[in-house]
């Protein structure tokens, strides 16, 4: 019998695996919401470090005291960690400050004024020639 042949002695695929239910039918959209918006917290696979990883530390000690971004160290330390890891990107670091200050989505409340401080200010610092940290 050739692989390739239709009859397997199964009726059909789903009669042995059963399908899994869609992530729209699982998700109620919040009340107001349009119907096609997705559920933003069911498509990140894992958590992301929600603290300061050791190659971020050091990144963060090497930048002068009037650009540490301690603010948004203290609350979004995850954001700390891609900064650093694209920091030496010429390509990199820039989408990632446009992605970070910019509203892709449309209707985003942002960040704190604080946070926002300290992204602007290591954005500029990072346009001034400081890639060498």
């Amino acid at each position: 019998m050739s692989i390739y042949s239709g009859n397997r002695n199964w009726n059909d695929l789903n009669d042995v695996v059963p399908r899994a239910p869609s992530v729209r039918a699982q998700a109620s959209p919040p009340t107001g919401a349009p119907l096609d918006t997705p559920d933003w917290s069911r498509v990140r696979k894992a958590a992301p470090a929600d603290y300061l990883l050791p190659m971020s530390e050091k990144w963060f000690d090497a930048l002068p005291p009037d650009r540490a971004p301690c603010a948004l160290a203290t609350v979004y330390p995850r954001i700390i960690n891609l900064i650093a890891a694209q920091w030496n990107d010429h390509h990199g670091c820039p989408l990632l400050f446009e992605d970070l200050l910019g509203d892709r989505r449309g209707g985003r409340a942002g960040f704190p004024p604080a946070v926002r401080r300290d992204l602007v200010r290591l954005q500029e610092y990072w346009y001034s020639g400081a890639l060498k940290l």
